[in-house]
């Protein structure tokens, strides 16, 4: 039967043309696919927030949030439902399963129920606002800066320069962030008030009703219909100022003698933006899908720049992150080991298979490296680091296949069999093994492709890409390299025939040797090697943990938690306070520039790094440093300067991370239905992880008790007065949060009329006493007439978690990882625990739960993987021993591994797992194509001792070339200390070195222990 490759042979005009045409499509796409710097997750969550200026924590979480959730959780579809409840705030985080990638249609149906709770909320709650879009990574953003200008006029330029950038082809949504809205403040004393005779509702009623902006109707002619346009608006402040307003004793009085009229933002502001110091707008711009930001980001670069060119002097419009540069780092960076280990993979074959079979071998390695990019731009599968470092990996495996077909083709011919016989005999013979030891290796990360979890989501296409370029790589095996081989290899000559007097025929000697005395004392052997697995399982068990690696930005993160209970300016104060520092050259010489979000964490700017939630005692620093180089020094110094100068104020200073989420936080929780209970433990365990040698920035999520004043109102009192308790719950919001009573048309905007108290008097609570409360018969009475103010402690928040009370201590250990310090931790919990009421309880979250819903969800499909590989093996060799001794290898990987880990200093995690599954694969080819050489060996009549060293000795030189070539081809990685590979390539590297010697050694043993004695099929 003729076998592919001598059909490849016949239509080689055919094949070499559609290789041709791939490698062509594949080094298009490297220019042309979607570009990114880490692969992509689905944030698979929805956010909703609803206001209620003045109301307590305490009531938000009973009034508005359990409302919503109750609500929320008939959604089959969400995972998880967080919220926090702060004064006057509450926000819900709803997360759907991590299997879900269709969220349209559940998003719809969380609006629907939450359409539905509005109904259960008090009356003066706000409507909740569905925030869907959370997951949008802003890929340019760019801040508007000027000192000489107002508030209206850089939120007039904001405007307009927001409209020019949707012009950009490829721009999905442009947000504009610290834009200040406005509204006219009209700032009267009660004491002038009481001086002229008004009450404040009379006062509130005349400027209503002079201020009109309705239209005066329509009226009918028989020429046509003319509108009705009176003036009774205001259109300037002036108009405003200048009122007239009826004294109550007789004459007129002006407004501008009553009160002070301006335009100012809305205050208390919830949140402000600074760049470098000064007061900014952030542009925030995301890009449609499907564009390649390495194109986009240019074009919009250049829209800024001519936007700039075109602002008034005093105007800057700075850049504050460009994802393209970090995309073309992370690109280009992989790309460059890509190419290094390609060079160095084709040296190492020239070195082992001489010139000749050498470039016949690493031929196929460009052709599979570039019909890999074609076949991924057809799968939809991006340029990124994860993608592209994958091909570093697989690199030395692309040659397996090459290597064994060459290796064989030669041997044929030196034997004496013709090119055409040769061709045909290695393509039949090898056609079959070959593809099961291909599969084997796809089949190992099956686990990885089917995890049902963030950290697989973010991995998966490592999995792909290894598919697409063994399977390739087999391919080419099978029809370009045999087809190579029969017009470019040489006929050896009748010298050339007989036995090679090299160092490689010497290295098959010694090992033929070795492999005797192995043979003779099994007993020994095995038992070494159950050691020196024992020895590699304490060593990994030892090892450090880290789910992820930390990210190779060169950008600090710096948040800042006030006391509960401060408000923006005072958030703002400490930012304007920590500016001159972060400017000061020579103290940080090494931070470009900065860009702070007062009262929340800005816009998203890399997709697992979550904003912060809004809260008016909270700030987010983002710091971009010169040099990667100097992250070390910058966090360090960072966090001595903010405990040297900053005492009063929780400040985490940290660098970027990988993966989905920060891998470097402990997160331990107290639950259940007592918040005093809640609160109180919560405290406990954050005093017990703040002794703990190393951790720092330990806090917790319920902050600190707040003081409330609260208005006990004596309605025996209030109903002799005529006053109810809406009529003082009004009066204290007109007089100091500022009653909207009208609108003001400026332009093209809207802006409400508040009035209010002057600032002087709102500022002294001892005008609170003296607040006239009107009635609705139009007399007034002073507040302290029918109330007493009294000041009660209150909750700063009040954090749950699927519908249970929650507080969470967090702290970022220094000298271990999470993982690591968790017995420790659960220690502490258990100890705590113990005298907690019924109901309530401690528990792991953050990374440590992250890490292990991970690794159980890659472990999932673990034995759906091994099961298929454990039957193809079977069906392959149509026995059950040959498989189980197969199998049997895959332990030997261990020792290697933590050799790795040990000997370079890496962590063990998700990213070290997959280059276990990476090893699992190699050590299970070698052991295949020995095993079948053994069987081909016995079957053309060699006895069984003699049979196992032939073909050991045999496959010794495909066994250990696949070896070193995999080994330098990782060097690359290692050298650089990638951020993201350095630890997978140093347990690659390590363990395949260990593990194929060990190969080499246990197989035959095996084989000779378990295989029958006879020759079978």
């Amino acid at each position: 039967m003729k076998s592919l490759s001598t059909h490849a042979a016949r239509f080689k005009p055919l094949v070499f043309t559609l290789v041709a045409l791939l490698m062509l499509l594949g080094g298009y796409n490297y220019f042309t696919l979607p570009a990114q710097e880490d692969p992509k997750i689905t944030i698979r969550e929805a956010v909703i927030t609803t206001h209620f200026p003045g109301m307590s924590a305490e009531k938000v979480e009973l009034l508005i949030t359990k409302p919503i959730e109750l609500a929320i959780r008939q959604v089959p579809e969400l995972e998880e439902v967080r919220s926090t409840s702060r004064p006057g705030t509450s926000i819900i985080h709803a997360k759907t399963y991590d299997h879900l990638f269709e969220l349209e249609q559940i998003w719809d149906d969380l609006r629907q129920k939450v359409r539905q709770a509005e109904s259960q909320l008090p009356d003066g709650t706000q409507t909740p606002q569905i925030n869907d879009d959370f997951g949008d990574v802003a890929v340019v953003t760019a801040a508007l800066t000027g000192d000489d200008f107002s508030a209206g006029e850089i939120r007039h330029y904001a405007q307009h320069i927001r409209d020019q950038l949707y012009s950009v082809t490829g721009t999905k949504k442009v947000q504009l962030h610290g834009i200040q809205p406005e509204r006219v403040y009209i700032e009267t004393s009660q004491v002038k008030l009481n001086e002229v005779g008004y009450t404040r509702a009379q006062f509130i009623q005349i400027l209503r009703s002079q201020n009109v902006l309705s239209a005066g109707g329509e009226v009918e002619l028989p020429s046509g219909s003319l509108l009705i346009d009176p003036s009774g608006q205001f259109n300037t402040l002036d108009d405003m100022r200048n009122l007239l307003l009826p004294a109550p004793q007789g004459g007129t009085i002006a407004l501008r003698d009553l009160a002070q009229v301006r335009i100012g933002p809305v205050e208390p502001a919830s949140r402000k933006v600074f760049f470098n110091g000064q007061r900014a707008v952030i542009f925030a711009v995301s890009m449609l899908e499907g564009q390649r930001v390495l194109e986009y980001a240019p074009r919009l670069k250049n829209k800024l720049e001519e936007i700039e060119s075109s602002l008034p002097i005093g105007l800057n419009l700075d850049i504050v992150t460009y994802q393209a540069e970090q995309v073309g780092n992370a690109v280009f960076g992989v790309t460059q080991s890509v190419l290094q280990t390609l060079v160095i993979v084709l040296v190492v074959v020239v070195i082992f298979l001489g010139v000749r079979t050498g470039l016949i071998v690493g031929t196929i390695v460009p052709g599979v490296m570039l019909i890999t990019l074609a076949v991924m731009g057809f799968a939809d599968i991006p340029l990124e680091r994860m993608s592209l470092a994958t091909l570093v990996i697989a690199l030395g495996l692309l040659v397996d296949n090459g290597i064994v077909i060459a290796e064989d083709y030669k041997r044929r011919l030196e034997e004496g069999v013709s090119r055409d016989d040769a061709l045909n005999q290695c393509g039949r013979e090898l056609c079959l093994p070959l593809l099961a030891s291909t599969l084997t290796t796809i089949l190992v990360f099956i686990p990885l492709m089917m995890a049902q979890h963030p950290a697989g989501e973010y991995t998966r296409s490592i999995s792909l890409v290894i598919l697409i370029s063994l399977l390739t790589s087999w391919l080419l095996a099978m029809t370009v390299t045999p087809v190579l081989c029969r017009y470019f290899m040489t006929m050896p000559t009748p010298s050339s025939k007989t036995p090679e007097k090299g160092a490689f025929h010497r290295l098959e000697l010694r090992y033929a040797s070795l492999l005797r005395a192995v043979l003779a004392h099994k007993a020994v052997f095995l038992v070494s090697i159950l050691v020196l697995f024992g020895l590699g399982v304490a060593g990994i068990i030892i090892a450090p943990k880290q789910f992820f690696p930390g990210s190779d930005r060169a950008q600090v993160l710096i948040t800042l938690n006030l006391p509960a209970g401060s408000n923006l300016n005072q958030t703002s104060t400490t930012l304007k306070q920590l500016f001159p520092v972060l400017s000061d050259d020579d103290a940080f010489e090494y931070i470009d520039d900065y860009a702070a979000y007062a009262g929340y964490g800005g816009p998203r700017f890399v997709l697992s790094l979550t904003p912060l939630d809004p809260a008016t005692n909270k700030a987010f620093v983002v710091a971009n440093l010169n040099s990667y180089d100097a992250m070390p020094q910058a966090i360090k110094e960072l966090r001595s300067m903010f405990k040297r100068q900053f005492p009063g104020v929780n400040a985490s200073v940290r660098g970027m991370f990988l993966g989905p989420s920060d891998p470097n936080i402990v997160h331990l929780q107290v639950k259940g239905p007592d918040k005093s209970v809640v609160y109180e433990y919560g405290q406990k365990l954050a005093s017990e992880v703040k002794q703990i040698p190393g951790m720092i920035d330990v806090w917790h999520d319920w902050e600190n008790p707040i003081s409330r004043l609260y208005i006990s109102v004596n309605q025996q009192q209030a109903r002799r007065a005529g006053v109810s308790s809406a009529d003082i719950t009004e009066a204290l919001t007109h007089y100091y949060s500022g009653g909207v009573i009208s609108q003001f048309v400026q332009g093209d905007e809207l802006l409400p009329i508040a009035i209010r108290g002057e600032p002087e008097e709102r500022r002294q609570l001892s005008k609170l006493y003296s607040l006239n409360v009107n009635s609705k018969g139009g007399h007034s009475v002073p507040l302290m007439q029918v109330a007493d103010v009294q000041v009660h402690p209150a909750a700063g928040a009040i954090q749950r978690e699927d519908m249970t009370r929650t507080l969470t201590v967090e702290g970022r250990p220094l000298y271990r990882s999470p993982e690591d310090m968790a017995p420790r931790l659960q220690s502490i919990m258990d100890r705590l625990s113990e005298d907690l009421p019924p109901g309530h309880y401690m528990e792991f979250d953050g990374i440590i739960t992250d890490s292990a819903a991970g690794k159980a969800a890659l472990s999932a499909n673990m034995p759906l993987s091994f099961g298929v590989i454990l039957l193809l093996l079977v069906a392959q060799f149509n026995s059950f021993k040959r498989p189980l001794m197969i199998v049997a290898t895959i332990p030997l990987l261990v020792s290697g591994a933590a050799l790795g880990l040990t000997v370079m200093g890496s962590s063990f995690g998700f990213m070290e797992i997959l280059g276990l599954l990476s090893l699992a694969g190699i050590i299970i080819n070698n052991a295949l194509v020995l095993i079948d050489r053994i069987d081909i060996e016995r079957a053309s009549g060699h006895d069984m001792d003699e049979a196992i060293i032939t073909a050991a000795s045999r496959r010794l030189r495909p066994i250990i070339m696949t070896t070193v070539t995999t080994v330098f081809g990782l060097m690359p990685l290692i050298i650089a200390v990638d951020a993201l590979f350095y630890g997978m390539a140093s347990v690659i590297a390590f363990g395949l070195v260990i593990g194929t010697l060990l190969t080499l050694g246990v197989t035959p043993v095996l084989y000779q222990l378990m295989a029958p004695r006879g020759v079978d099929n």
